[in-house]
């Protein structure tokens, strides 16, 4: 996948010039970020735990579909009680850390 790749690297390229001259850009770009890690993390703790979406919706009583959405959907913020539902039918907790 040359083509691909040398496209991601203009692309990524270009975003940097952006952020570059822009803060605005900037703090969007760390933004989204942070969102896309929060929710590959999710992912990855009920992958780890070895659950589907489906298997998740029984042990938590959420919708698969909000399931499927708060891990996909940059659109979607889930309310603290269906992430609550979420983290712990997983067997996690959601902890608030000071960033040093």
């Amino acid at each position: 996948m040359p083509f691909v790749e040398a496209n991601m690297v203009e692309e990524r390229k270009r975003l940097q010039k952006l952020t570059d001259s822009s803060p605005e850009a900037k703090k969007a770009v760390e933004d989204f970020d942070k969102e896309y890690e929060f929710r590959r993390k999710l992912v990855l703790a009920r992958e780890d735990a070895g659950l589907t979406q489906r298997q998740l919706q029984e042990l938590s009583g959420l919708d698969q579909r909000a399931i499927s959405r708060m891990e996909t959907d940059e659109k979607i913020s889930p309310s603290i009680k269906t992430l609550m539902k979420y983290l712990d039918a997983l067997g996690y907790q959601l902890d608030i850390v000071k960033v040093e």
